[in-house]
């Protein structure tokens, strides 16, 4: 076990809220250290030297893009920057009526909630949701096959489930979409830099994620993965100057799509955001996903095998979890919530369910005070 774990000098590398002890990477991640040298030298000195910088910033998004591909192991030019994985997945499903007459988009009741509320700004557009039953297993291909029809254009479904930690088979549930006829996108907000993710492989269509939380490059760099065979074949019908195959061409009567990712970029964009995300994308690939995630699994079990034992009374996950404990705490939730506080632990509750997780920068020393505040 203690083979698992990561040297502690890891931890240096990153900013870690003074005073507590931090498991909400789930939430945010912390920031590295490099990132404010880095922010520094692609966007401010850049602005200040030539005052009209583009040619710097877009070099700076070409290097994040290639960055994360690497991470990804997919190529550059199919990902797309975006704000946050709500405007990602809204200029994917922009695309989806002209590519299909089906009308119905298939996920599950545990996804993040702007999934749906993006999905269900789509009824006066003729579409429909269609959810797994509250009880299905999310994890399961078989679960999602039986919801499928002829109906059914998209699924989306979480890698890993916020609420629970679930850690979905997204190759199998790419697989029973397409043997249904539909298009599969994957959510990769709370797997990306804690467990592998690897689209390309898995067979999806298209691949949402963000920086914010287990990649600690910050808010506003998100993206929007389009596999190679839909990489020409669908047209955002929400588009901007930047999804013209030339920017600068200033003709407003001839749009021309990008031949590439690009295509769903829209209007002008950020740059600050990615250049802080390449830094997180950096510390991460640097560290090694796979190392990071025998270190979470390792602090894991230290947790549980101490921990589970003396609390019968909460739910513990069962099955493939993601890098996020979700122990349902029932009528124990507010002593529960009050201890946390007390002993300057952050992590963080969805209804009764609360939420702990172990990144590269924690250690044993975080297990040791959790399982002593919470713990007989």
């Amino acid at each position: 076990m203690s083979g698992a774990l990561l040297p502690e000098a890891v931890a240096g590398r990153f900013h870690l809220p003074p005073g507590v002890t931090y498991l909400k990477s789930h939430s945010v991640g912390c920031q590295p250290r490099a990132a404010e040298a880095l922010l520094r030298d692609k966007l401010l000195t850049p602005w200040a030297e030539t005052g009209e910088a583009w040619p710097h910033w877009l070099e700076a998004i070409d290097e994040w893009r290639a960055a994360l591909a690497g991470l990804l192991g997919v190529e550059p030019r199919d990902l797309c920057p975006a704000t946050n994985v709500s405007a990602g997945l809204s200029r994917y499903l922009s695309a989806l009526g002209a590519a299909t007459p089906r009308r119905t988009i298939l996920l599950a009741p545990s996804a993040f909630p702007t999934i749906g509320y993006v999905v269900g700004g789509l009824a006066a557009e003729g579409w429909s949701a269609r959810y797994l039953p509250a009880d299905a297993d999310v994890r399961d291909p078989a679960s999602w096959a039986a919801a499928l029809d002829g109906e059914v254009a998209l699924v989306i479904a979480m890698h890993v489930s916020s609420n629970s930690g679930a850690l979905a088979d997204l190759a199998g549930i790419a697989a029973a979409a397409h043997a249904a006829g539909a298009r599969c996108i994957a959510d990769s907000a709370q797997a990306v830099g804690i467990v592998p993710v690897t689209p390309a492989l898995w067979g999806v269509d298209a691949l949402l994620g963000t920086s914010v939380k287990w990649l600690c490059g910050g808010p506003g760099a998100a993206w929007l993965w389009v596999a190679p065979h839909d990489r020409t074949a669908l047209d955002p019908a929400e588009r901007g100057w930047w999804s013209h195959e030339n920017p600068f061409g200033m003709n407003i009567a001839d749009f021309r799509y990008a031949p590439d990712a690009r295509r769903w970029w829209g209007g002008t964009p950020d740059v600050a955001p990615f250049i802080l995300s390449t830094a997180g994308i950096a510390e991460i690939a640097s560290i090694g996903v796979e190392r990071i995630r025998a270190h979470n699994l390792a602090l894991q079990t230290m947790l549980r095998d101490t921990l589970e034992a003396q609390t019968p009374q909460w739910r513990w996950p069962a099955g493939a979890i993601g890098g996020t404990l979700c122990i349902d705490t029932g009528a124990d939730q507010p002593r529960v919530a009050a201890i946390l506080d007390a002993q300057a632990i952050k992590a963080d509750f969805r209804g009764s369910v609360m939420r702990l997780s172990f990144h590269a920068y924690s250690g044993v020393e975080d297990v040791a005070k959790t399982v002593a505040a919470l713990g007989k």
